[in-house]
């Protein structure tokens, strides 16, 4: 068998690993690992991790996430141990029509919402079916599974895909997200680093409710008493800290998206369990899924999802697995 080494544990490594497992030997080496749930150091265990079509997505950017979705709508029926639930998504947008609206056609039981169902201010209000997932029990999960199907995981701290060499892979795969803004030998400067800071509170509300607009605001049920709240995106800002100012101003758009449920913007009338802050793995020019030969190494890049790492992530793993198998399996170049 081919021996594939992947960098990086996040979603998007892992779901690389997933599409790879059962023809080539996997090894995954990462400073993070599932289970690290602590951790700020990385971005996947923090996610909101609902699916939702990312706007401004180029034809090959939603061929990936068409392919995530289906694979998640299926997982959720399959393996519900996987955290993975089908659940109502409200999509409201502030600034966008429907003709700019690319995964109408993708999601079931889609409908345009009536004018006298919008908050103030929405021009644009879609309902539809969508999948959501909790993290923690996601990764964990996954990992076992990769782990019953023979991959590797190596727990290492690495500056540069060089100190890699003497793993004897045929391929290497760069999922490292923010890391790869700083691995010395291959650095790219487009990559961002994207904060976000959420609050996870009780509540059985069971539908998620998503406003794009000037305030992004969200209330991602996880369907086991608990949902997140959010948001902000805070470009090229990293303090791991929580911003009472932003925990307050994320209350307060809540409770003016949802009040029925939400009965009040205050601290005091939310049951909080948590705050979360996570640095998100953006990118200028979008998500990098391409090969390269560097350095005597085979080289397939998959990062720079930013928001989006359960979005794109088994399309990112099945775009990469094809990079893969074209160093692999590729004919041999005729001689003249």
């Amino acid at each position: 068998m081919s021996k594939v080494t992947i960098l990086g544990a996040g979603i998007v490594g892992m779901a690389v690993a997933s599409m790879l497992s059962r023809s080539h030997k996997v090894t995954i080496v990462a400073r993070d690992l599932p289970g690290d749930d602590e951790t700020q150091n990385w971005a996947s265990p923090w996610a909101g991790a609902v699916f939702l079509g990312l706007d401004g997505s180029t034809p090959r950017e939603q061929k990936m996430q068409h392919d995530t979705f289906a694979y998640l709508w299926a997982l959720a029926a399959s393996n519900p141990e996987s955290s993975v639930r089908r659940i109502e998504m409200n999509d409201l947008q502030d600034e966008t029509t429907l003709d700019k609206i690319w995964y109408r056609d993708l999601m079931p039981e889609f409908r345009v919402m009536a004018k006298e169902e919008l908050p103030q201010g929405c021009i644009l209000g879609m309902s539809y079916k969508t999948v959501v997932i909790t993290p923690p029990v996601f990764l964990s999960w996954l990992a076992q599974r990769l782990k019953d199907s023979g991959v590797t995981f190596v727990r290492k701290s690495v500056d540069s895909l060089a100190e890699l060499k003497g793993f004897g892979h045929d391929v290497l795969v760069n999922a490292t997200g923010c890391g790869s803004k700083f691995l010395h030998d291959v650095s790219d400067h487009n990559v961002q680093q994207v904060r976000g800071q959420t609050i996870l509170v009780k509540t059985d509300f069971n539908k998620i409710v998503m406003r794009h607009g000037p305030d992004y605001t969200y209330v991602i049920p996880r369907l086991d008493g608990t949902a997140i709240l959010g948001g902000i995106k805070q470009v090229n800002k990293t303090d791991p800290h929580v911003d009472i100012d932003i925990r307050n101003d994320i209350l307060r758009r809540v409770h003016e998206n949802a009040p029925s449920v939400f009965k009040g913007a205050k601290v005091e009338n939310v049951e909080i369990i948590r705050d979360n802050v996570g640095i998100r793995p953006a990118r200028v020019g979008g998500v990098r899924v391409e090969k390269e030969v560097a350095d005597g190494q085979n080289i397939v890049h998959a990062y720079g999802t930013g928001g989006g790492g359960y979005v794109f992530s088994f399309g990112v793993g099945r775009a990469a697995g094809t990079l893969v198998n074209d160093f692999l399996f590729a004919p041999p170049v005729a001689k003249l």
